[in-house]
């Protein structure tokens, strides 16, 4: 046994030393494809639903591992290349068909977002361990190379969004930033309360929640408030707009739906526990999941209740929405398929850990991820 020891001591700082040796690079051929996933929630609203029909058998396609932990982000995707972030400060290139690393890049922080694509563009912000501030990249991976590093004020721990030729996010600390895929800083406006709920965008107007229980809208031309209204309780999370409707999940177990224009609120619905994940929604519902693992489906124009189910876990991560399945990530180690009509849970698939990742569909595969760095896909079977 002693023996055993010293030669485990001897491997694990070996084994460490290559790891820190692994270039930080990520360059890969770029063609130019529409089939993208650019930004956690696909759109600047927010969108986590697919108008499609899918089956709830699946065939698994293939494991890879990253660096570090996993957010309650997602992977973004352009064409045949998936990119993850983690906590160790990586974002991860995989091959979509075979999970094939391709490339990374390391940093000095953590990366609590998704990376936003942009043809040959990521974007992505790393916050700093050592500091109270954040480095915002623009990375060429078709060169290879850093176009831009920018620092910025305060941790970005929230999704960045991506508005046409603009990026947009927030700092925890306050302040809203509005760059240029150039790097050129457009405008940046101070709101004097911390913010740790992601913005989501609508109608030219930028909609978030902050630490106050405000809802927040600023005009994404020039960056001036419209407006600040307390309506509730500390935000987290990320917010969703639907045409003139804006939904924001609160701390004290309350979603909020706002006419977009004014802040005015339309109605509340209490569903008794702490919500993180965004909302999500069709044309008529809106599906709500809170920390006690309760899920909820309301009518979007009311917010009546239709259902309600209690899967028995903890659901922090954003669920996906399709025409016949709400799929939900559970951090007891499940992806829920439930009817969304119903509410019935049709098929729970398990897995080693807490799932972290927010489903998400791309040309027929699952992608999903769950604690210790692990990222899986699966083949819909139709």
């Amino acid at each position: 046994m002693g023996f055993l020891k010293k030669i485990l001591f001897i491997v694990f700082p070996v084994v460490f030393m290559f790891e820190g040796c692994l270039p930080s690079i990520i360059k890969v051929p770029v063609l130019k494809d529409d089939k993208t996933i650019e930004m956690f929630g696909q759109s600047p609203n927010r969108d986590f639903y697919l108008p499609e029909t899918i089956g709830d058998s699946l065939k698994e396609k293939w494991q890879a591992k990253v660096n570090g932990g996993l957010t309650n982000s997602s992977v973004t995707v352009y064409s045949s290349y998936v990119f993850v972030n983690d906590l160790s400060g990586w974002i991860t290139c995989l091959d979509l068909k075979s999970g094939n690393e391709l490339g990374r890049l390391k940093n000095k922080g953590a990366v609590y977002s998704s990376p936003v694509v942009d043809n040959h563009l990521l974007i992505f912000a790393v916050a700093l361990n050592d500091a109270e501030h954040s480095q915002l990249y623009i990375y060429d991976y078709l060169n290879g190379d850093t176009k831009l590093k920018i620092d910025i004020e305060g941790k970005v721990l929230s999704e960045i969004l991506k508005a046409g030729d603009k990026i947009i996010f927030n700092s925890e600390e306050g302040g809203v930033y509005c760059y240029s895929l150039n790097g050129d800083k457009l405008w940046e406006t101070a709101t004097s309360v911390p913010i740790h709920c992601s913005p989501a965008m609508g109608n030219g107007i930028i909609f978030f929640g902050n630490d106050k229980g405000e809802a927040v809208a600023i005009n994404s031309k020039d960056g001036k408030i419209i407006y600040k209204k307390k309506i509730g309780h500390l935000f987290l999370g990320c917010a969703a707009i639907s045409d003139s409707l804006a939904f924001l999940g609160s701390y004290d177990g309350s979603i909020y739906a706002v006419n977009l224009s004014d802040g005015k609120l339309k109605w509340k619905f209490d569903t008794g526990t702490r919500i993180i994940s965004t909302p999500v929604y069709n044309d008529k519902y809106i599906y709500v999941c809170n920390l006690s693992g309760q899920i909820f489906s309301l009518r979007k124009d009311d917010g009546k209740e239709t259902w309600r189910t209690d899967a028995g876990g903890v659901i922090n991560a954003t669920p996906l929405l399709t025409n016949n399945f709400l799929l939900v990530p559970d951090l007891k180690g499940e992806l829920l398929f439930l009817n969304a009509a119903t509410g019935k849970i049709e098929k729970r698939l398990g897995f080693p850990n807490h799932v972290k990742l927010s489903p998400l569909i791309f040309e027929n595969t699952l992608f999903t991820g769950y604690d210790d760095g692990r990222v899986e896909a699966y083949e819909i079977i139709k």
